[in-house]
């Protein structure tokens, strides 16, 4: 397991490592600051597994700790005193998964590295969902259409498809597939210690062409209650459970979208073909690189394609530096008319060429089966 330590405690350190690669772990160790420049080897890193010893100096290694969980998608140990029961709970709220008391370290290392072991043959028997998430660079893109629409397309050809709207303070899903969710991502992100199967459906709202949807926060004032780790653990349960999920994402530095995208097997970046869209599309592009998110799994969606005066899609691909994979034609009046009416284009008008252009591209990332 790629096992990245953090720790300014020498003597503990040495210990731990000791112990790690004796249970078959690639180490790589830190010191625990400056912590920007240790969230920066953990993005090029990768790791399975981030160990952080707290102690001596708790405030720096919690930082840590807070910037680290967006940063990674693997599991967090913190260790430090069992004796100070205010920092077990701060080291909890700030992301780590497990706290160990460094007076027992090996004996409680062992255990909770027994229970990773567990968890991922358990995980490994099912076949994970594919996470597919879409990120739009500028606003008026129309990624939350396409959302909709491909999801409905995936969900019809497998039965079921998940659909998380994080577009925290402005998601729209709920209205473009006409239905009323009672719960929210806020509400299982308050209990998500507890969150298991039955709780996680149960927060559902569910359309009838198979889509199930998880909506954002109801209020302004409920954005605060959703966590990087609560997202983590809806993802996590999301891909036991359903062939495909679809994420709408509002941006690409905070972190519960930043962990989001780490995890996805594709990314949709969807751009129109303006001065506005490009130079933003550009500036994503490069903040994923930066982030060690490989363009290979980055497809280019010029959305809207057709539209008077927009730049060539040569010029485009020029200053990204990538080809666009999928045209989606400007249809106001169709798209327009299902949006208005809570009725994905794709079923309400399937001949439109916008709804077979979303077919092709549902078809495109549809790792499964062809797409009819």
């Amino acid at each position: 397991m790629r096992t990245f330590v953090a720790s300014d405690n020498d003597v503990l350190s040495l210990d731990l490592i000791e112990h790690l690669r004796g249970a078959g772990h690639d180490c790589q160790v830190s010191r625990v600051g400056p912590v920007d420049l240790v969230v920066s080897r953990l993005t090029q890193a990768r790791p399975e597994l981030l160990v952080v010893v707290l102690s001596p100096d708790p405030e720096t290694a919690l930082t840590l700790l807070r910037t680290a969980r967006g940063a990674i998608s693997g599991r967090v140990l913190a260790i430090g005193p069992a004796s100070e029961p205010k920092l077990l709970l701060r080291a909890l709220r700030e992301g780590a998964d497990h706290y160990l008391d460094e007076a027992d370290l090996r004996s409680e290392l062992d255990t909770v590295l027994s229970l990773f072991k567990l968890h991922t043959q358990a995980a490994n028997r099912v076949e994970s969902g594919r996470l597919i998430s879409l990120l739009a660079p500028s606003g008026g893109s129309g990624s939350s259409t396409l959302a909709a629409n491909v999801a409905t397309v995936l969900a019809k050809e497998h039965k079921s498809c998940m659909l998380l709207d994080l577009k925290l303070g402005a998601g729209d899903l709920a209205s473009l597939l006409d239905l009323k969710p009672t719960h929210t991502l806020a509400d299982i992100c308050q209990n998500s210690a507890q969150l298991d199967r039955a709780i996680f459906e149960r927060s559902l709202v569910r359309h009838a062409s198979g889509v199930a949807l998880l909506s954002p926060p109801r209020s302004f004032a409920d954005i605060g209650k959703v966590t990087t780790q609560g997202v983590k653990d809806v993802l996590a349960m999301a891909r036991t459970i359903f062939p495909y999920v679809i994420a709408d994402l509002d941006d690409y530095f905070h972190q519960e979208q930043t962990q989001t995208l780490r995890l996805s097997d594709i990314i949709l970046l969807v751009l129109r073909l303006d001065f506005t869209s490009l130079r933003n599309a550009r500036r994503t592009l490069e903040h994923l690189d930066q982030m060690s998110i490989g363009r290979d799994r980055v497809r280019l969606v010029v959305n809207r394609y057709g539209q008077p005066k927009e730049l060539p899609y040569s010029k485009a691909e020029e200053a990204l530096g990538m080809k666009v994979t999928y045209y989606i034609p400007d249809d106001p009046k169709t798209i327009n008319r299902a949006n208005n009416s809570g009725v994905p284009a794709v079923l309400e008008s399937p001949s439109a060429k916008v709804s077979r252009s979303v077919m092709q591209l549902a078809q495109g990332v549809n790792g499964r089966h062809k797409v009819s």
